[in-house]
């Protein structure tokens, strides 16, 4: 994509198209009239050139691709800076990453233009320009437009009547096609032209079919045609012979398949295989149509058909297996994906390669995060199919194991030797291909949750028991060659338990689970395997551990009374559950045994400990918990080990072990000044957080000091890295500064009305107005809160996104305090947090709302307003004695990337001949530098967003995405011309629009091509005034799961219209 940040569209298309569009023209021997394309008068292209029924032999016109390679290759060609001798690659390169610049009328051409390209490859005996002149003359030979309908040819006859023509030039003398297909492209070929074939393919054809430029609306018949060729063209090219299915989707009925043209293709199996590779670059954008389905279908069957007879290798097999679910995709249709999501399904549990059943699996996974269709229906599908299939593979193991039991001693050997060698042992790997996409489907909201009303609810609930059970029984997998199984299965059951939160209400399903997972680990002998089976377990031991209570208190009893003389297990065992509920682990501290020496136990120790005491001060006495945590340091010599506690110790608000470990062993081994400016922040952090916790509202003003050392310190770091390395950091720090600061004036403040018994409280004066202004600044706070989430949530873990949720609720709630009784009241709503139900921290807002906010209403006195301060006044004490959840994304230092993003005007409103400048031309705004574009009133106008976001965004992402989202803020800046006696008014509020910090109708929404790149129209209603208009973008992206985040450009995305 074409980084044109400092450029406006008419330098672009000055600058790049229309050379570009002369060059094609040149090459082709096309005229600019023919395709309704207009330059200025300088330009070349504009003059009459010779039609597709002259002669191709004239000097500087060259009839075969393959004269043009030859060309192209010599030595006079390198020497030459013509731009006319461009490749066919580079010019569709080019054409692809000048793509949001080109007007329909070039967008066809270009179409054109790389499916004759692709003709004259694989057909060596084809005319090429006949062929491309062909889809700009109807029968009589005389120039369509694009709405005209297309003439009466099929692809086969234009490529029959291309062959002819060239048979009768080569048959006359100047021959435009000396050398014979057979030497062109045979099996003792010295690679000259397969070389150029594969850098067509790879920097020209993929290119230009990952742009999005493909696709078209309707009207767009030529490009429509040029495209279905191109499908057709690889589709038999990749597999001559179309397989024969027992089901077919509807669409494949439709398409020709006795065509003779595959088999006079001259290609190898390579060929084919780049071909193939081609395909999986197949992308769609936004505003385009999918009107290619029975080309599409025959790609795909062709992309199947590849899989199953054509290729050589497993790995040839996967890749036609990507490019064919990108195509379901593509395709976007309901009954499309669900057929070859059986197929694959199918492929997966019948396939007896390793390789092939992650590819499968791959492909499964990828259907799921990124179908866009109904995905209610699509899950529901997938569910049972699942299911199904899992139940199917672990009653076949039953079955093979009870044959087994009933044989002899001498016959079990046999069949025991037998299965070693018998590619059925890839049993193994197909329960975790099951697995694993059950817990995508899971992951992104599939199972009960999208069930609707009647029989749908019944079969979603049986599919998804049935699930649960059956990935239950394999968590008793625990031989040394089968613990990937346990590891995929509890993976598995977390996933779906986390989005069935009621599973585990019934007492029965928390036996059935303890029950496996106590037989899994009564399988080990043991500390290592043990250990071994813990780490595959703990998904499912902490999330069973945080949802019920029941489970957390028979873990651990479980682990004191079989464990007690192995203590590595024992405490391995108790940090799993202390980090689900840690409350059902503090009050057994005493049971999980004495301190020892050994480095592992210290540190599962410490860990243990400080999940449970969550926040607590540190006492003299040797009993208190944490100061046993202090003691068991000394044992624990690596500095790394070290850091890590640290960060569980901020996790948990244990601020002053973190501060003991930090001032005692941290800072004095640091051998960088980076290292201990960095370590002394943190430091003064804990300290602060510490006093506060402590003291509570008594310890504001030192622990403001303290925060204000710690944000300064990393400024200090943050101006050595100049990365934006601690820009999470410092931006969580301010927050927290007026937090503690806005605290600290509405205590003040409602202390006074406590002072004065509220007789104050109705004058107009200071108190009054800040008590006023109090609320809307709460709600500030939780606006900048939202936009910290919306920015850095998608890059940091999920503990840090609850966090950051948490504290917006904690924000909102003093907003209702502090509105309690004022007209704002009444129209504020606050959403329920969606963090974890067992922080203190959110019990103890829960409890502030049902106990105290709630209530005041209730509460019929004759003082409102002493009694809403007294009340106000509990809830604030009662935060600021409360543990402060702390992100664990605070300990991430890494920038997020940003994106190169492009404003331009539609090119299909700009002046056609755009060499001729005026003051009605595109120009930029001399204030802010933003381009400016005409807008007619009373008309839409559309811009377009083209861009690319880095690779290195998509892969730091927790979350999988595929949409770009764009905002928009549209502001009346004033009018076209100034004159004395004009009054500038306003635009009403139909215009106006403003960033919304969650999901809304009005955002527009883009897809993602591949490699990151997209390209996104944005249409704004028609301007019911003249003048001038500012409008401000702000980028983001839609994950799978629906949330919606921010992403960060390189330059500010404004433009003006007027």
């Amino acid at each position: 994509m074409l980084d044109a940040t400092d450029l406006t569209s008419t330098e672009v298309r000055t600058q790049y198209v229309q050379p570009l569009i002369e060059i094609i023209l040149a090459k082709t021997n096309l005229t600019a009239a023919t395709l309704g394309i207009q330059y200025s008068k300088s330009s070349t292209t504009a003059e009459a050139a010779p039609t597709s029924s002259e002669k191709d032999s004239d000097e500087g016109v060259i009839g075969t691709l393959y004269q043009e390679i030859a060309l192209y290759e010599s030595d006079e060609v390198h020497s030459s800076t013509c731009d006319k001798n461009k490749s066919y690659a580079e010019i569709l390169e080019e054409a692809s990453a000048l793509s949001a610049y080109l007007t329909r009328e070039e967008q066809t051409l270009v179409a054109t233009v790389a499916s004759s390209a692709l003709v004259s490859f694989l057909i060596p005996q084809c005319d090429y320009l006949n062929f491309l002149h062909s889809y700009f003359t109807s029968t009589s030979g005389t120039a369509s437009s694009e709405t005209i309908s297309r003439n009466v040819y099929t692809l086969e006859e234009r490529l029959t009547n291309a062959m002819l023509w060239n048979q009768d030039s080569a048959s006359q003398e100047g021959s435009v096609f000396p050398y014979s297909a057979s030497r062109m492209r045979s099996s003792n070929d010295d690679g000259f032209t397969t070389a150029y074939f594969y850098r067509f393919l790879d920097q020209g054809l993929a290119s230009y079919l990952s742009c999005g430029m493909t696709f078209c609306s309707n009207k767009s018949v030529i490009r429509k045609q040029a495209f279905n060729d191109i499908i057709q063209l690889i589709s038999m090219a990749i597999c001559p012979v179309t397989p024969q299915s027992n089901v077919k989707p509807k669409s494949v009925a439709s398409v020709k398949e006795s065509s003779l043209l595959p088999f006079s293709f001259q290609l190898s199996h390579v060929d084919r295989l780049h071909l193939l590779r081609v395909c999986k670059e197949l992308a769609m954008t936004s505003d385009a149509t999918t009107n290619n389905q029975a080309a599409l279908a025959q790609l795909r069957e062709s992309l199947f058909g590849f899989a199953s007879y054509v290729a050589h290798s497993d790995k040839e097999a996967a890749a036609a297996y990507e490019a064919l679910v990108n195509t379901s995709l593509i395709e976007n249709d309901e009954s499309c994906i669900q057929f070859e999501f059986q197929r694959l399904l199918q492929t997966l549990v019948e396939s007896k390669s390793p390789c092939i059943i992650n590819s499968t699996c791959l492909c499964i996974e990828e259907m799921i995060l990124k179908y866009k269709g109904n995905k209610n229906k699509l899950h529901r599908f997938a569910l049972r199919l699942l299911a199904k299939k899992l139940d199917a593979e672990i009653n076949s193991a039953k079955d093979t194991r009870n044959n087994l039991s009933n044989t002899s001693t001498t016959d079990a050997e046999n069949v025991a030797k037998r299965q070693k060698r018998s590619p059925d042992n890839c049993k193994p790997f197909r329960l975790i291909a099951i697995m694993k996409a059950a817990g995508v489907l899971f992951s992104t909201g599939g199972g009960l949750r999208n069930a609707s009303e009647g029989d749908v609810v019944f079969e979603a609930e049986a599919a998804t028991k049935q699930m649960i059970q059956n990935t239950t029984i394999l968590l008793q997998c625990s031989a040394d060659d089968q613990l990937d199984i346990v590891q995929s299965a509890s993976e598995c059951l977390a996933l779906v338990l986390s989005n069935e939160t009621s599973y585990l209400i019934e007492k029965s399903n928390v036996k059935h689970i303890f029950t496996h997972v106590r037989q899994s680990l009564l399988s080990s002998s043991n500390d290592k395997a043990s250990s071994a089976i813990i780490d595959a377990l703990k998904p499912l031991i902490v999330i069973c551990s945080r949802q019920s209570r029941t489970c957390a208190v028979s873990f651990l009893s479980f682990a004191i009374k079989t464990y007690s003389a192995r203590e590595r297990v024992l405490w391995k065992l108790a940090t799993c559950v202390s980090i689900g509920n840690p409350l059902a682990v503090s009050t057994r501290l005493s049971n999980l045994g004495e301190s020892s020496s050994d480095e592992d136990i210290a540190t599962c120790k410490i860990r243990t400990i400080l999940s449970s005491t969550c926040g607590k001060a540190v006492d003299a006495s040797p009993s208190d918990p944490l100061q046993r945590c202090l003691s068991l340091t000394e044992s624990i010599s690596d500095m790394w080990v070290l850091f890590k506690l640290v960060r569980v110790a901020f996790q948990t608000s244990n601020y002053s072990f973190a501060r003991a470990i930090l001032e005692t062993r941290l800072v004095r081994g640091c051998s960088r000044q980076q290292s201990f400016m960095y370590f002394n922040a943190l430091s003064t952090l804990a300290h602060g957080e510490e006093v506060l916790a402590v003291k509570g509202a008594k310890g504001i003003a030192e622990s403001m000091e303290l925060l204000s050392s710690c944000n300064s310190l990393l400024t200090s770091l943050a101006a050595l890295e100049q990365n934006d390395k601690f820009g999470f950091q410092l931006e969580f720090i301010r927050l927290r500064l007026d937090t503690l600061n806005l605290i600290a004036i509405t205590r003040s403040l409602y202390a006074e009305i406590l002072m004065t018994e509220g007789t104050l409280s109705g004058k107009n004066n200071r108190t009054t107005l800040f008590r006023k202004n109090i609320g809307k600044s709460f709600g500030l706070l939780v606006s900048r809160l939202k936009k910290m989430y919306r920015l850095w949530g998608l890059h940091r873990c999920q503990q840090t996104r609850s966090t950051l949720r948490t504290l917006q609720a904690m924000c909102q709630l003093l907003s209702e305090f502090t509105k309690y009784g004022t007209k704002e009241a009444k129209n504020s709503s606050t959403p329920t947090s969606t963090s974890a139900p067992t922080q203190s921290m959110n019990m103890t807002l829960s409890k502030l709302r049902t106990d105290v906010l709630e209530q005041m209403p209730k509460l019929k006195q004759k003082d409102d307003s002493v009694s809403h301060a007294s009340g106000l006044l509990l809830g604030l004490d009662v935060i600021l004695k409360c543990p402060c959840p702390f992100p664990s994304g605070f300990f991430l230092m890494k920038p997020i990337p940003r994106a190169i993003v492009n404003i331009s005007a539609d090119p299909n409103i700009l002046p056609k001949t755009i060499s001729q400048n005026d003051d009605h031309d595109v120009t930029v705004d001399a204030k802010s530098g933003a381009e400016v574009i005409d807008a007619f009133p009373g008309l839409v106008t559309k811009v377009i967003l083209s861009g690319v976001l880095p690779e290195k965004f998509i892969q730091t992402a927790d979350v999988a995405f595929s949409e770009i989202i764009a905002w928009t803020t549209l502001q009346y800046e004033g009018q076209l011309y100034e004159e004395d006696d004009a009054v500038d008014s306003d635009v009403g509020g139909s215009n106006r629009f403003t960033l919304r910090d969650g999901p809304d109708s009005g955002e527009t929404a883009g897809t993602l091509l591949p490699a990151g790149k997209f390209i996104m129209p944005v249409t704004f209603e028609p301007l019911l005034q003249e003048g001038y208009y500012k409008v401000i973008i702000e980028l983001g992206c839609r994950d799978v799961r629906g949330g919606e985040w921010k992403v960060p450009t390189s330059s500010p995305l404004e433009v003006i219209f007027r």
